[in-house]
Formats: C-alpha cells, structure tokens, sequence
C-alpha cells in the first residue's frame, strides 16, 4: 500500500509520518524477530514494506539487467532516501558533526574538488537493476563507471590492489571486502591478485559479475613479494628497483593479523601516510573491518548517503563482486543447497513458480556449522576417533529453534550441515537421517596446503577444487534461515553476514553445554559477531 500525502498532507505533517513509520518498523523489528525495511519513494510517497531476505541464486548472480521479480519474489529493496547522484569520494564528516547532520548538505573537506569523483548517473527504478544491488543502495553503478574510466585510461592511474593473503577463505574474504570498501571510499580501481604466492587466486571459486577486479599478470614480484605472511625481510619499498621504472608511484600496506583499529577513526584518504597520493597501493589484510567503517566519522556520512548500511555492507560488496563460478555450482554443497534450500525457478510457468515458492516459504531451514579443528585434515587416526557426543549441543540447539521457530505452515525442516570433518558428517547422518540433515560427504581438504600435510596439492590442481569446496558449503550455508556457528571460526560468521537477515544466528563451541544459548531471545548481535575473531 502506497500513502501519498501529496494532495493532503503537508510537508511538515509528510515528515512526522515519516518519522513515525519508522518508530513502528523499529518497534516492530523487536516485537516479531523480522526485519521491516522503510523504503522512501520520493519526499511525497512512503511505502513500507516487509523484506525475505535471501542470497542469490547464481544463474541471477551474473545477470547483468533483470525483470522486475515475479509475485512471492524478494520485495524491492532500500531505495536510496537522497539526491540519486552517486557520491562524490570525498564526501566526509567532521568529527564535531558526528552526532546529527543535515541530510540534504554533504560535509566537504577542503579541497575535495581535487579527488577523483564518480560520475552522476541519472537514478534508474530498482526493477531495472540487477537483483544483487537491491537492498543495498544505489552505489553500483556509479563505482563500475569510475572503475571503467581508469582501466580505460580516460581517468588517471588509481588502483588499489589487494594482495591476497596465505590464509582459510573467511580470512581472504573478509580482508579483501575491507580493501574494497577503502577503494570505494577513496576513488580507486579495485583489484585482487596472488602474486607468485602457492595459493590459488579467487577466480578459481568466482566470477565477476560486475567490475573486473582481476590484476594482470605481470607485476614485478619486489612490488607484492614483501606483502605475503611468511616473508621475514623488510615490508617497505625500497627507493629504487631495477625491475621497476618509477617507484615512487608505488605504495603499500601490509595489514595482516592486525586489529586495523584506524578504519573507525582515520581518514582513509591520508593513507598510508607516506603514500596516499601514489598511483597504485598494493595491501595485504586479513582482517575485517567493514562494519566499523560506519563509526568512522571521516566516511559514515559517505557510506549512508548511498543507501549502504552497517549491517548489510558486507553482503551487499561481496554480492558485487563475487558470484559463484561453474566450479562451484558444480561443487557437492551447492549442489544439495539448490536442491533443498533455495527456490527453483519455473519461468515458463507461472503456476508452478508459485507453487515452489509457497513451498521455500514453509520450509524451516536451520544451517549448522562446526569446526572441529585443523587436526581432521593432517592427523587421520584422531579424526576417526571423533565422537558425535562432543557435539550434540549442536543438534540440541537446533531442535530448540526449531520449536520456537516453528509455525502452524511449516511442512518441512532442513539441518544444513557444514563441517570441515567428514566423520562428523558421518554420524549425523547415521544418527538423525538424510531426511532431516542434508551434508556433504566429499572428503574434508583445508584451501592451505600445509594444512592438508601435502607439498605439491597446489601443482594438481587440489587446493583450487577446495576453494570451490569452500566456497559452495560458506554460500550454502548462507541460504538458511537460522544459523548455528561455532564461535570459534570466521567461516560461519561471514555466511550469516552473506544471509543479511537480523536476529538469526546463535554460537556455540565445541563441548560446552548448550544450556539456554538457543531461547528465542539468545541470538547473537550483529555487533558482536563483527568484532570477534577475524572481524567483519
């Protein structure tokens, strides 16, 4: 339903209405345990409206343009409640306005005008855009402009590059998202390279649906090789390399198991401080600190006005730049997650469509993840000793939100099961059925080659298909409902920062008693979640 007050009401009576729809999506957010949206279609029409949050389909992913979805589909998602214009990157705010500010007045540094500045697109209505970007602001399509224009050579040379680093999944992820934002924020060019590292890059799992953000080959190794974790030399440029025609044009960050606490606090413009003004800056993280970008008073401003919102962001770059590749879709765990979790599509068929939907509807879907540990890919006798008992508090937890979960049209539950143990997988199986748990019983293998004890699985083409393998369960995972992690582990957390629903996850570890940590009211805050262990 659409309120129109542009033939009763007045401006001020439009702007009280305003506030109090959103006093009541808020009030209730926290009495139903779901998420209302408020979506404001122009300073005259206010429409609220019910978000089902769920992660993308990949045959969607790539889609570049899509047709308004069909009845039962997402709602169309967070126009932006600004001038449509992209926003300049040196949008910033002072730490004196931090508090309020005037919506309708960007706060500018001095000499802003002399940053690069994405170009102004003409607002395009959100059923004409890719379904990637809804729910997620209107920054998109001004940022590929701008990323085109400088790998065209119609703008100059300003690349950010992240070097990606010698660590799981979730850690690459969650460093590289941050590199991103801060190449967003700071008008650069984003790209992801290995270098010469023996890891395999993230194309290997991905696609690129949007932006090209692969580096060419070709870099000088002296411009990545002091970035990577196990080099012990010195991690700054020298003043010259024979290798290297102009070295001044070149700066790095090496951010690597470091907590990066200037992300809430500095502006990213200044950085790093040697070299903020250099052509291409080449970082390593990873660490996440997306989330804290919202407390950062020199771009929270910059970040709002765009539709972009703390507790999406991160979902709302990786579906930018990243959609699962054919490998992946072909892997195991996405297989089984299209089959149980995700609604199939019937294009031709509208009455079928319907009925699939209605279907996804009632079906409870309750993801499960638990990381036993390291030793299951290099000390086989002590994984085959696991016991399902060790981590029944699991299972116990699922069962409780089941109950409260639960409704009247609930015809079917699902356990989406991922653990990086295969015996474990095993026995929940044996012990609660396939009709109830639905896991992957491929081989467990770490994306690291030390992890697995081997020394050539990089040359075979191993630790790529475990990229793929990795990839497919974190994005599995991503498409249930409730979400039970092990507290321990980044990988189940950037899953449920994937799903973009609120008040939907509990954690656990492995052995403690689960006691009251599922209740109804037991979830754990995004806030928190974002801060521990590798951040968000």
């Amino acid at each position: 339903m659409i309120y129109s007050g542009r033939d009763v009401l007045s401006e001020g009576a439009r702007r009280r209405w305003g506030r109090m729809a959103l006093l009541l999506g808020i009030i209730a957010t926290y009495s139903f345990g779901g998420l209302w949206m408020m979506s404001i279609l122009s300073k005259n029409d206010l429409r609220p409206e019910l978000e089902w949050s769920r992660f993308l389909r990949p045959a969607q992913y790539s889609q570049v343009m899509l047709k308004q979805s069909s009845e039962g589909e997402l709602a169309p998602a967070l126009p932006s409640e600004r001038d449509p214009s992209p926003p300049s990157s040196s949008y910033i705010m002072s730490e004196e306005s931090d508090a309020e500010w005037d919506e309708d007045e960007p706060v500018r540094p001095p000499g802003a005008a002399s940053l690069p500045q994405p170009p102004s697109l003409t607002h395009v209505d959100d059923r004409e855009r890719p379904e990637a970007f809804l729910r997620c602001g209107d920054w998109q399509e001004g940022y590929m402009e701008l990323h085109r224009q400088i790998l065209e050579g119609e703008r100059p040379p300003r690349y950010l590059v992240a070097v990606l680093s010698q660590s799981g999944l979730a850690d690459q992820l969650v460093g590289v998202m941050s590199l991103f934002f801060w190449a967003y924020l700071t008008g650069r060019a984003f790209q992801i390279t290995v270098g010469e590292q023996p890891i395999p890059p993230l194309e290997a799992a991905f696609d690129a649906p949007f932006i090209n953000w692969t580096r060419p080959a070709g870099d000088p190794p002296v411009l990545t090789e002091h970035l990577y974790r196990p080099y012990n030399g010195d991690r700054h440029y020298p003043p010259s390399h024979p290798s290297v025609q102009n070295m001044s044009e070149y700066g790095s960050m090496y951010l690597i198991n470091n907590k990066n606490r200037f992300f809430s606090t500095l502006d990213l413009n200044t950085l790093p401080k040697s070299g903020a003004d250099k052509a291409v800056l080449f970082m390593a993280s990873n660490r996440g600190r997306v989330f804290r970008l919202f407390d950062n008073p020199y771009h929270r401003r910059q970040l709002y006005d765009v539709g972009l919102r703390p507790e999406t962001a991160f979902a709302c770059g990786f579906r930018f730049l990243f959609a699962p590749n054919e490998v992946t879709r072909d892997e195991t765990g996405w297989q089984l997650a299209e089959e149980h979790l995700i609604p199939l599509h019937y294009p031709d068929d509208e009455e079928t469509e319907k009925e699939a939907m209605l279907e996804a509807r009632n079906t409870l879907r309750i993801g499960i993840q638990i990381r036993v540990g390291d030793f299951v890919f290099n000390q086989p006798g002590k994984a085959e000793r696991l016991s399902l008992d060790d981590y029944m508090s699991y299972f116990q937890c699922a069962r409780e939100i089941e109950h409260h979960k639960r409704t009247p049209e609930t015809t079917k539950v699902v356990w989406y099961l991922v653990s990086d143990s295969l015996r474990l997988k095993e026995l929940a199986l044996e012990k609660f059925g396939q009709n109830l748990v639905v896991t992957s019983t491929e081989p467990s293998r770490h994306v690291l080659c030390a992890k697995d004890g081997l020394t050539d699985c990089n040359e075979s083409g191993e630790m790529a298909e475990s990229l793929a393998a990795a990839a497919a369960d974190m994005m599995g995972l991503a498409e249930t409902d409730y979400i039970i992690l092990t507290r321990q582990s980044g990988f189940g957390k950037v899953a449920a920062w994937l799903n973009m629903r609120w008040h939907n996850v509990w954690w656990l570890s492995p052995g403690e008693p689960q006691m009251h940590a599922c209740g109804a009211r037991s979830y754990v805050q995004l806030e928190d979640m974002a801060d521990k262990w590798s951040g968000l």
